[in-house]
């Protein structure tokens, strides 16, 4: 990746940085409501090994969770596109899930997980499990017809078709549901954390604010900002670089 990919990135980053800087220069707030950049800087290398640890149970969580929330995702919508019936009985199902939030299931969850990082998992999945489900549907069903049909009088078999015809038309859209999905795991362990767990950084930020070692705190929040934002970009990469893969060559 060249430095022009990374520069919209980098401007906004700086632009973030600079606000921060002239909201705590001009308005002056209260370095117990919003620190200065350096502050917080200051507490993330105090406490590095705490945050470290931190960092280290939410990424295990959330990609626990972005695995097992993709799997099932496609599973489904392989199951959906190629049934009517499972596509009248799965969708619903899924729509009314997904209206309820993520944190109203954590208390559900925890009864039935348990306070370990299987609830961690779970949730983070949940959050992962419908964009990858709705985006798997259209991209195995974006197939024409008419491509199915030569594929069946060439003699190919169903599970011929899913892998050689289904799958790489859906692999564009599952990407764009990667990239949803690999940043909205990270919040979604978080919420796990800040309800069921004693460790992570939902955990570190909720206690550092109780205790009021806010620099600490927005450490905290700006480390899973970074996160999501490698995972994003991370997944845009991928999906670029399969993209760039499958281009006709002269």
């Amino acid at each position: 990746m060249t430095l022009k990919r990374f520069l919209p990135t980098l401007i906004a980053i700086a632009v973030v940085l600079g606000v921060w800087i002239a909201v705590k220069a001009i308005a002056q707030p209260s370095d117990d409501i919003l620190p200065s950049p350096l502050q917080v800087w200051d507490a993330a290398v105090d406490d590095s090994s705490t945050l470290l640890s931190a960092t280290k149970t939410t990424l295990v969580g959330a990609f626990g969770g972005f695995v097992v929330g993709n799997v099932a995702g496609i599973l489904l919508a392989m199951t959906v596109a190629a049934s009517q019936t499972a596509a009248r009985v799965v969708l619903p199902i899924a729509l009314v899930v997904r209206v309820i939030p993520v944190i109203a299931l954590a208390p559900f969850l925890t009864l039935v997980l348990g306070t370990g990082n299987a609830t961690i998992v779970a949730i983070s999945a949940a959050i992962v499990f419908f964009p990858t489900l709705v985006n798997g549907v259209l991209g195995f069903r974006s197939v024409p017809p008419e491509m199915i049909e030569l594929m069946e009088i060439a003699g190919a078999s169903p599970l011929d078709v899913f892998l050689r015809v289904r799958i790489p038309a859906a692999l564009p859209y599952l990407f764009a549901a990667f990239q949803i999905g690999a940043a909205a795991c990270i919040l979604g362990a978080m919420i796990a954390e800040w309800v069921t767990s004693g460790e992570g950084l939902g955990y570190l930020i909720l206690q550092s604010g109780v205790q009021f070692e806010v620099p600490l705190m927005w450490a905290g929040v700006v480390v899973a900002a970074l996160l999501a934002l490698t995972a994003f970009a991370f997944t845009g990469f991928l999906a670029r670089r399969y993209a760039s893969y499958m281009e006709p060559r002269a």
